[in-house]
């Protein structure tokens, strides 16, 4: 585009976007809208039509042809190129053909600033109608923000809770696009996630459609749930690094700059794929009859989120990560590695989890091209200056790795509980011993369900009975007795709880171990207690009391406080709060040791003569419950 031509292209669009949001400030709706908040603030009616009208020219958007095309043909291979792009293409097919008569909005994950260039230039190659794609005013600057503005994007402000007609604004704006049949697309998770796995959802976009279609502002729409996955990005470390501490770098015109730098290098595939769309209308009125509640909007975001988990595919990157991490800072040859991996290969397999080039890990030669991909990275070293090649997670790297494990940890989820409620079980003869396993198995979900999606409490029941039946085909008889117990887990072709829970659960005592050190009649700061949290963990895991440095972990640590919350454990002055707190930190030092007793099995079940493995479970069960 010739640069002569950029202002009036940038006055026209600017007459145009104001046009807009005086078409809808102009509603017969919005006009309604505002008088009742105007009426409810005790506010002028002008002055509230005024504030909404200048809230409105800041957020409203058009598609600009030549904007548009900068989007795609300029930012967007400045952040893509990176990756080749590897889409279900059979599912945008079908989402093409549903677009023509509904209107679509999609709520992919958010991993990465390449997510929505991605995303976008699929539905253009593949015929579809371009998103307005809604995102934080913290890329409002120039030309980023005069760019997205103008081809579609929609800019608000990253907080306003406080704010009602701000709120209004933007509630009545999706309202009205939704009414026009306009595709939308966000991140119901609030922001990149810094872990690789789904962040909890926050409501309020979802909510405003929600009452869009309850008050008769807008017939349907079709939530699209989508799954991008990366076998590796440049810009994790520096996510790991605000993870554990560091500032986050302001975005601006240096930044972009610099983040264009970083794309240059080809660094593996970016993996789109499409959860089965989920009717708005028809969600709320399945939510009608069950009973209307203040937890509609939630559980439509729940169920969102599960469909997105369901197709997001296991990659090379996420099982050889697990594999290293899993070890502490021990190196591991090549062939210890592969032997790593292919139970868990044969796992994927048996439970048709959607994968990606995982066949290529079956040999020690794809085992060792992928190792090769993450110590290009720095996020693996190899030594081989030795009488054999070793490889290890890189040191300050093992949130990185973590990221990229976290991407199909949910696949193992289930499995992982298992093996804990089998620990449980398997020291003495108990009554009903199945029932005190589901009575561990429900607990650890319990612990964790703001960290991961968990299925309802009967369907998870059933997908725990599945995977009994995966861990052994007799399972049932077998675990009858603690004998019985002790061979499913020793017989197992791996183990894996302590590579997924542990980070987790030690990121969980680090907050209820400083929960419980805080005076019971003050009140929780949670950003000061976060820092201490940091602060503390750190020191934890240089001590080795704690094993996993990715535990030190602000999103995780967010987590742990929504379940203290839950459990009553911030409220200053609540009965018992004390004791209830250490309970609570006694409770998360029991998994921690629990998990560490598996680890040693799991080291004891894999050693070259293991010591009386069936005796030495007994030893380590007994030490995770003293």
């Amino acid at each position: 585009m010739n640069l002569m031509n950029l202002n009036p292209v940038v006055a026209a669009t600017l007459i145009q976007r104001r046009q807009v949001a005086r078409q809808v400030s102009r509603s017969e709706r919005f006009v309604d809208q505002i008088g009742k908040l105007a009426a409810q603030l005790k506010l002028p009616v002008d002055k509230v039509a005024a504030e909404a009208l200048k809230g409105l020219e800041e957020i409203v958007t058009v598609q600009s042809p030549a904007f548009a095309a900068m989007f795609d043909y300029g930012l967007g291979p400045l952040h893509t190129r990176a990756w080749t792009v590897d889409a279900d293409l059979d599912a945008l097919a079908k989402l093409k053909q549903l677009n023509e008569t509904n209107a679509l909005v999609y709520l992919p994950t958010h991993r990465s600033y390449a997510d929505a260039f991605i995303l976008s230039r699929l539905l253009r190659d593949n015929g579809l109608k371009r998103n307005h794609i809604l995102g934080g005013n913290n890329l409002g600057f120039w030309p980023l923000g005069t760019i997205i503005r103008r081809s579609g994007g929609i800019l608000i402000r990253r907080s306003f809770q406080d704010d009602e007609i701000y709120k209004l604004v933007v509630r009545e704006y999706l309202a009205w696009l939704a009414a026009q049949r306009r595709n939308l697309e966000w991140y119901m998770e609030g922001g990149r996630s810094r872990t690789g796995k789904l962040r909890p959802p926050k409501y309020g976009l979802l909510s405003y459609l929600v009452s869009a279609i309850e008050s008769g502002g807008a017939d349907d729409m079709l939530l699209v749930p989508v799954s991008t996955t990366y076998d590796q990005m440049h810009e994790v470390g520096r996510m790991a690094a605000e993870e554990a501490g560091a500032a986050k770098a302001k975005e601006n015109l240096l930044w972009l700059a610099g983040y264009a730098r970083t794309q240059q290098k080809l660094i593996g595939s970016a993996y789109v794929r499409f959860g089965e769309p989920l009717s708005l209308k028809e969600a709320l009125a399945r939510a009608d009859a069950d009973g209307p509640g203040k937890w509609t909007v939630a559980k439509i975001a729940f169920e969102v989120f599960q469909r997105i988990n369901r197709v997001t595919p296991v990659t090379a990157p996420a099982l050889v990560t697990l594999a290293l991490l899993g070890v502490r800072d021990r190196a591991l040859t090549l062939g210890e590695v592969h032997e790593l991996v292919l139970p868990l290969l044969d796992y994927a397999d048996a439970r048709g989890l959607p994968s990606s080039h995982l066949d290529e890990l079956r040999s020690p030669e794809g085992v060792e091209l992928t190792l090769a991909t993450l110590k290009d990275s720095g996020v693996v070293s190899r030594y081989d200056a030795g009488t054999e090649v070793v490889f290890a997670i890189e040191p300050g790297q093992h949130s990185v790795a973590a990221f990229y494990r976290n991407s199909a940890v949910h696949w193992f989820i289930n499995r992982a509980i298992l093996e804990v409620a089998l620990l449980d079980t398997s020291q003495e003869e108990l009554t009903g011993p199945l029932e005190r396993a589901w009575q561990s198995a429900f607990a650890l979900r319990d612990l964790l369900k703001f960290d991961f999606f968990f299925s309802d409490k009967a369907t998870y029941r059933e997908e725990q009975k599945s995977e009994s039946r995966m861990f052994d085909a007799k399972f049932r008889q077998k675990a009858v007795t603690a004998e019985g117990r002790r061979g499913i887990l020793l017989n197992s072709p791996f183990l894996i709880a302590h590579r997924v829970l542990t980070p987790f659960i030690e990121a969980y005592f680090i907050v209820a171990d400083r929960l419980a050190a805080q005076p019971v009649d003050a009140k929780i700061d949670k950003k000061k207690l976060t820092e201490e949290c940091v602060s503390v963990g750190r020191q934890y895991v240089m001590q080795k009391r704690l094993s996993s440095p990715e535990c030190v972990s602000r999103e995780v640590f967010a987590n742990a406080l929504s379940l203290a919350a839950n459990r009553d454990l911030l409220k200053p002055g609540a009965p018992d709060l004390a004791k209830r707190r250490q309970d609570f930190a006694d409770e998360l030092a029991s998994v921690v040791q629990r998990l560490a007793a598996i680890e040693q099995l799991d080291e004891a079940r894999r050693a070259p003569a293991p010591e009386v493995p069936s005796e030495r479970l007994i030893e380590l069960q007994e030490s995770a419950s003293a």
